[in-house]
């Protein structure tokens, strides 16, 4: 019985219906408020062109499309922009590799990796170049890059220095 009784009053209590409040009267209403929203944005618009008239990858259409072309080998065409050059006091340098771009001084770039010195020598600052490759994450030989990378297959029209003996001991 001790139990019952707050029990009951709380089923009581719980019962009741709720009393509403009424809103005071806010007068007479006036037209709807007008709304200035800024233009609508084209997000397709805003993306750079995926491949130039030639049907060619640019750097900066791939780079904003890299889910469509990771893994995949592709060609692109692009400026040497920058280099990796070993400081002279450098007792373990990183391997070869440079950077290219749409344009000379374009803020998107993509590195190229998998080259040796003999192509890293033969590629010149501010050329144009079409290069075959495949897009990716990371290399075999160590560079990881969030943005993609291209790993080296071939550079048209380049034309390599000849081997030098050093070279060709090294490889056998």
């Amino acid at each position: 019985m001790r139990h019952f009784l707050p029990l009951f009053c709380l089923a009581f209590v719980a019962c009741t219906a709720p009393k509403i409040a009424e809103e005071p009267d806010a007068g007479p209403k006036g037209p709807p408020a007008r709304v200035d929203l800024p233009p609508l944005i084209k997000l397709e618009g805003t993306l750079p062109p995926e491949t130039h008239a030639d049907g060619i990858l640019r750097v900066d259409g791939l780079l904003a499309r890299k889910a469509k072309h990771l893994d995949q080998k592709i060609v692109v065409r692009g400026y040497l922009v920058d280099r990796y050059q070993c400081p002279e006091d450098a007792k373990r340098c990183e391997r070869p590799h440079v950077w290219l771009a749409d344009a000379p001084g374009a803020d998107k770039r993509m590195m190229l990796v998998g080259i040796d010195e003999r192509i890293a020598e033969a590629l010149k600052d501010g050329e144009q170049y079409v290069v075959t490759g495949r897009f990716a994450r990371k290399s075999d030989d160590g560079f990881v890059m969030s943005g993609g990378l291209l790993i080296y297959e071939q550079v048209e029209g380049l034309e390599l220095p000849p081997e030098d003996d050093k070279n060709k001991r090294r490889k056998r």
